[in-house]
């Protein structure tokens, strides 16, 4: 299902039935509410040990690498310089193993954090591997220097920040027409859980209450 479809879904169950809501949920918030709770079921089922379905998994593709002093990351020991993304890096789901890198030839970067990263030069079998980290949203990677481009594979909070980034060819790699990273299962799960728990009781609320959330500040630029 892609995003408009799963928007809809959740409007026309509002809108139907004896007792049909009046609804005025901008898109911006149903799709701020349907992240949040894909989140939180990818965040159980990785909890519960199961396995990262691959329909989760989003691709920025050709990521633009750029060589940086290593004194705007002086606590990270490299030769002269590090490569570090000319774009920030979107929020991905907060579960063990919800993103990874590789070269655009296909060969896998590995993961390393800021304290590892700051003594990698002390392991004399690790010293020379190429590492990847975040900090303060950007993308860092030790120990190479003759990268431009790196693929990123990741489990989005929000799936649509992807709309940011565009691939190799310059197609932008999402659209609100674009398939939604879940299943089907939990597409229909996310749209019963929304209406339930969020527009439901949205329409509860006092009419000034209902003002201040449709404006606020959760409105994103999708790309169509």
């Amino acid at each position: 299902m892609t995003v408009n479809q799963i928007i809809s879904d959740i409007r026309n169950i509002a809108t139907s039935g004896s007792n049909p809501i009046e609804f005025r949920i901008e898109d911006s918030q149903l799709l701020f509410w349907c992240n949040e709770i894909r989140s939180k079921l990818i965040s159980q089922a990785i909890g519960k040990k199961q396995d990262v379905n691959d329909v989760w998994v989003q691709r920025i593709k050709c990521l633009e690498l750029e060589q940086v002093d290593k004194s705007e990351c002086c606590d990270i020991v490299t030769n002269c310089y590090i490569l570090k993304s000319v774009q920030e890096i979107p929020d991905v789901v907060e579960a063990i193993g919800t993103m990874s890198v590789e070269t655009i030839l296909g060969k896998i970067i590995s993961y390393t954090n800021m304290f590892e990263a700051k003594y990698s030069k002390f392991n004399k079998y690790t010293k020379e591997r190429p590492r990847w980290f975040v900090r303060d949203r950007f993308l860092y990677i030790i120990n190479e220097d003759i990268l431009k481009y790196v693929n990123i594979d990741l489990i989005l909070e929000n799936p649509a920040e992807l709309a940011d980034f565009t691939d190799c060819s310059g197609a932008v790699c999402f659209t609100m027409n674009d398939t939604y990273p879940c299943t089907l299962k939990m597409a229909s799960d996310i749209v019963d859980i929304v209406y339930k728990t969020k527009v439901i009781p949205f329409f509860q609320l006092p009419t000034d209450s209902k003002n201040d959330a449709s404006n606020d500040g959760n409105n994103q630029q999708i790309k169509n």
